[in-house]
């Protein structure tokens, strides 16, 4: 399998806002910090929970190929960047195939494209290049009209995105990696987990989230 990014996301959109980031930390010297600021500890948190899931997880435009040997037979194609938005172009040995009057079946959340009623019950032999729209649409993206779209991002996902932003806020603010929580007179009690090389740079809390993603094969 071969995954190619045709149109990645704009640069500087995270699973998680500003705003939302910027909440959690209320009362903390990030107001004080600029919105780059902010926004780089939210790029972070992204990037590490898309190596941790272990595929792109932004809405774009990707191309996969697939290979279905010989001899064999599949009911479906198992499209890489889920949730499916569209399916665009399909082709076997770099012939396009018609999707008839109905379209393209696929499933959402599985990322699994069956054949049309042109082909049979069944991918035959061959390389097949599929083009499709797909990932989670996050706060700041906007359609071709400029128009926003509404984020589909799980809230679960965005918990996690923000608990790994915070860590990474705490562990640069605080300037020591094992420290946890702080008093202070006047002001109060701050507590937060840390990041965790042995789970990839996540604090437990986000690595348990995405774990469960993991387990249910990441749809």
């Amino acid at each position: 399998m071969t995954l190619t990014i045709l149109e990645s996301p704009a640069q500087g959109l995270a699973l998680a806002s500003l705003a939302a980031l910027r909440e959690q930390l209320s009362g903390e010297p990030a107001a004080q910090i600029s919105d780059p600021a902010l926004s780089e500890y939210l790029a972070q948190a992204t990037a590490l929970v898309q190596a941790t899931l272990g595929r792109p997880v932004l809405a774009g435009l990707y191309r996969q190929t697939l290979r279905v040997g010989d001899g064999e037979r599949r009911l479906s194609l198992a499209l890489a960047v889920t949730p499916l938005i569209s399916i665009g172009d399909v082709t076997q040995d770099g012939f396009a195939l018609d999707p008839g009057p109905d379209g393209w079946e696929s499933g959402a959340l599985s990322g699994l494209l069956c054949p049309s009623l042109l082909q049979g019950a069944w991918w035959w032999p061959g390389c097949y290049r599929v083009t499709y729209r797909g990932g989670w649409i996050v706060p700041g993206m906007k359609d071709v009209q400029g128009n926003a779209l509404a984020a589909t991002v799980p809230a679960d996902i965005r918990a996690a995105t923000l608990s790994t932003a915070r860590a990474l806020f705490y562990t640069t603010q605080r300037g020591d990696p094992l420290l946890r929580s702080e008093s202070e007179q006047g002001v109060g009690t701050s507590s937060w987990a840390t990041p965790d090389a042995s789970l990839g740079g996540l604090p437990p809390d986000a690595a348990a989230i995405l774990a469960r993603y993991a387990q249910a094969g990441l749809s």
